[in-house]
């Protein structure tokens, strides 16, 4: 990935490794991409090769920018992407203000520091009594420790995750081939009696590649043509008739034979690779983002309330007749912000109360 970062009216560029390479910029989501040129980036013009580990692009105003580079004399080479940059002073960038996407070849960012600071913290400074900034990393550190505990919450996934079962023994590489790994799902035959179906252990799903029927001395039977895919729940459902307890049409039955019907289960496992979460940032739903916004400001209200206002409750002055007071809602055991906090926590708790089981479903059991 392209590291790129702004210095008012320029943009300096990091990449990972040197060599010869095609340089390509674009200005805002809708706009087209350029190759860089003699002439800058412009269209039309032949382009010319970017040598070295960084590059300095000063032709840049107001508004965000995306670059991309490939290697110059191979057209089939894959894209290094970089994602959003702004320069310049220019309007708030967000989900909020509706001018943000999702850098192309890149998940985004569910919410970015400008929605934070001028939405769900509009109308506080984000500065230390002494002045001290808060900074878009301490922002985007809220952000992403707030969306991986609305995921613990609501058990659910929402940046993309590529799951391989089993990827070790397939010679699968992480990173590359995959995202995360699971294990074996058990097969159970009290479970598909009438019915099969299995749940996933992260959902959404948005779509399964592999899903086979494992046995101990039987050939794998995939079964990925004969089912369906509940995508928001996570719960794949098979057309075809499970097999019985008496098939042996694959040597099950005999090879648990001699130790009892009970050893049946643990002779077979399901195999199942899947992608889970959303495509991209701007696939989530309004509702789930504003929630974890409003997540993420109590994280930051609680910090900023204390830089503003550390351990000070009121205090008075009095001077030839003349006195003046002041009082906070600041005290030992409530925060500066102590009112809107409590509020997004009021409306945090009914939106996950109403939502817990949108993408799961309710677990029963008989004694």
């Amino acid at each position: 990935m392209i590291t790129a970062a702004s210095a008012k009216n320029n943009v300096v560029l990091q990449f990972r490794h040197g060599g010869r390479r095609r340089l390509e910029r674009k200005f805002m989501a809708d706009g087209q991409w350029l190759a860089l040129s003699e002439g800058g980036f412009a269209p039309g013009g032949k382009a010319k090769p970017v040598e070295g580990l960084r590059f300095l692009d000063p032709d840049v105003s107001e508004g965000v920018y995306q670059y991309r580079a490939r290697d110059f004399d191979d057209p089939d080479s894959k894209y290094e992407m970089s994602g959003w940059v702004r320069c310049g002073a220019g309007e708030p960038v967000g989900y909020t203000f509706g001018n943000y996407s999702a850098p192309e070849g890149s998940w985004g960012e569910i919410l970015t520091p400008d929605d934070l600071r001028f939405t769900y913290c509009w109308g506080t400074d984000l500065r230390a009594s002494n002045g001290t900034p808060y900074t878009d990393e301490q922002i985007r550190f809220h952000i992403n420790s707030s969306m991986e505990e609305m995921e613990r919450r609501l058990n659910i996934t929402l940046k993309k995750t590529r799951v391989a079962g089993q990827p070790g023994l397939r010679g699968l590489k992480r990173g590359e081939d995959y995202d995360e790994e699971e294990d074996f799902y058990q097969y159970r035959r009290e479970r598909i009696q009438r019915t099969g179906w299995i749940s996933t252990r992260k959902r959404p799903v948005m779509e399964v590649s592999r899903l086979d029927l494992v046995a101990r001395h039987s050939p794998i039977r995939s079964l990925l043509n004969a089912c369906t895919l509940d995508k928001t729940k996570g719960v794949i459902k098979f057309f075809d008739r499970p097999l019985r307890h008496s098939d042996s049409a694959r040597a099950v039955h005999q090879s648990v034979f001699p130790y009892g019907a009970d050893q049946f289960n643990n002779q077979m496992f399901y195999a199942i690779d899947y992608v889970a979460g959303f495509e991209s940032a701007d696939m989530v739903p309004a509702d789930l983002r504003a929630a974890i916004g409003k997540m993420c400001a109590i994280e930051m209200l609680n910090i900023i309330g204390d830089g503003l206002m550390s351990g000070f409750s009121s205090s008075s002055l009095s001077m030839d007749g003349v006195s003046e007071s002041f009082s906070s809602t600041q005290s030992a055991t409530s925060a500066f912000f102590g009112a809107r906090i409590q509020q997004y926590n009021k409306e945090l708790e009914g939106y996950i109360k109403a939502n817990r089981l949108k993408f799961g479903h309710m677990v029963l059991g008989a004694l």
